[in-house]
């Protein structure tokens, strides 16, 4: 991630180990309410990723044939998964612009030579589709809609061991170097974000909840968000924010005065939104900055000043130097990129960006699949059924944006928020398209309260 970031204290096994049982025994209870194996394993696969991140000391170290834990426990997942699924939804069309990007990162290794990146990033991407899948069959046989509001328990590690960082008093040197972040002994507050922006889009979905127990999650996974500090994530998590808010504030008003209602909500979220921008205005100068004259911050790294490398923590510069090293290739590096996970070879930090990154990999070919993909996936959450549309369509915006300040394609975390997110989004788009083709047909007129689906 971004080394100029310090690594933070970590928890000792005498605080990990006790907060794993007691997280251990809440899975187990959550997890047996959950009526399907595809569901079950989606908690499991989840909740597992979640508490791993705090043993980073442990699962970052190689141990078989120089993979890590973690690595081995991603390939363990997808390999379950495999046998949990039914192997025919491996076929269903969403998933090709996925296929795309896999045939592309086979053709971008071979030709670059680089079979261990091949390797690498084939096992995240069937990480990827295992857990979308599971999603979408979990959905499909959850008539009582219990796998969301039981799914939320599955991101219970990332709360608990934030509280505990608070509590001990074990925060970590914030991304800029200036302040700190709590983030419960994670390597890094990127990811430890996303997870939380994981957690806010599930909880969003959840719609069986009690609102008061939905809200008040909602509530603490969005000040975990703050406390995590990461200026993408709580710049993507807008949309989400802005969305859960308009809809808990119309929720319960005639619909003789939602327009009234609307509009005050609207006018105290823009001011929220101007109070956050005060709070944090020294975070988010620069990204004024850099939208007033993007093209201003894209040009060879050397011509960078002491003033310019300081502007989205470095970021503009990290873009230059790979997209100058992308033209500097040769024609089918153009083409197809230099290889899956090529970054490694040839920089210290990172790309910061899905799009620079998938071009200097993959090349513009790449870039053009992974376009494919999201706006695929994005048209889903257009056509999902009316009470999920406005939330869904506000995650995708919120994944769109999180995708140009970090790479939640390259961090596992990510992966597992975005293959909920399509899974749920493909599910809730054929669930409206064989609705709208029953006799009798009439959508639920209510985001928040799908329960009313008896009465109609």
């Amino acid at each position: 991630m971004n080394e100029s970031a310090s690594s933070g204290p970590t928890f000792g096994l005498g605080i990990l180990v006790p907060a794993t049982l007691v997280l251990l025994v809440i899975a187990l209870l959550a997890g047996r309410r959950i009526p399907s194996l595809q569901g079950r394993f989606l908690f499991a696969a989840i909740w597992l990723r979640m508490l791993l991140g705090a043993y980073h000391v442990y699962m970052f170290k190689p141990l078989v044939a120089g993979m890590s834990g973690n690595a081995l426990v991603s390939i363990a997942v997808a390999g379950i998964g495999l046998l949990v699924i039914r192997l025919p939804h491996l076929m269903l069309r969403a998933l090709l612009p996925v296929y795309l990007i896999m045939m592309l990162v086979l053709v971008s290794g071979l030709l670059n030579m680089d079979i261990p990146g091949i390797m690498t990033v084939m096992v995240k991407y069937s990480y990827f589709v295992v857990l979308l899948v599971a999603t979408f069959e979990a959905m499909r046989q959850d008539e009582d809609e219990q796998l969301m509001p039981m799914l939320i328990w599955a991101f219970a590690p990332l709360l608990l061991f934030q509280w505990l960082s608070l509590a001990l008093h074990l925060p970590k040197g914030s991304e800029m170097g200036d302040g700190v972040v709590w983030i419960g002994g994670y390597n890094h507050e990127a990811a430890f974000s996303v997870a939380l922006l994981a957690a806010f889009i599930v909880g969003c979905l959840a719609h069986r909840l009690h609102p008061a127990i939905r809200l008040g999650y909602l509530l603490a996974v969005a000040i975990g968000i703050f406390l995590a500090g990461y200026r993408t994530s709580i710049f993507a998590a807008g949309p989400m924010m802005l969305v859960v808010f308009w809809a808990a504030m119309t929720e319960y008003v005639s619909p003789s005065q939602r327009r009234v209602i609307a509009a005050t909500a609207l006018m105290i979220a823009l001011v929220g939104a101007a109070a956050v921008a005060v709070l944090y205005h020294e975070r988010f100068a620069d990204m004024g900055t850099f939208l007033s004259n993007p093209g201003a911050l894209i040009k060879p790294p050397r011509e960078f000043t002491q003033i310019d490398r300081h502007v989205l923590s470095a970021r503009p510069l990290i873009w230059s130097e790979y997209l100058y090293a992308y033209m500097d290739g040769r024609p089918f590096q153009i083409m197809f990129g230099f290889g899956p996970e090529s970054w490694a070879r040839g920089f210290d930090v990172y790309p910061h960006n899905t799009l620079i990154g998938t071009l200097y990999e993959l090349g513009a070919v790449g870039v053009g699949a992974m376009l494919l993909l999201w706006i695929a996936m994005a048209a889903k959450s257009v056509m999902a059924r009316r009470w999920d549309r406005p939330m869904l369509v506000a995650a995708h915006l919120s994944f769109f944006l999180l995708n140009f300040g970090t790479m939640p394609f390259w961090l596992m975390e990510g992966l597992a928020l975005y293959a909920v997110l399509c899974g749920y989004s493909l599910f809730s788009a054929r669930e409206n398209l064989q609705r709208r083709s029953q006799p009798g047909w009439a959508d639920y007129p209510n985001l928040f309260e799908p329960r009313m689906r008896a009465a109609l």
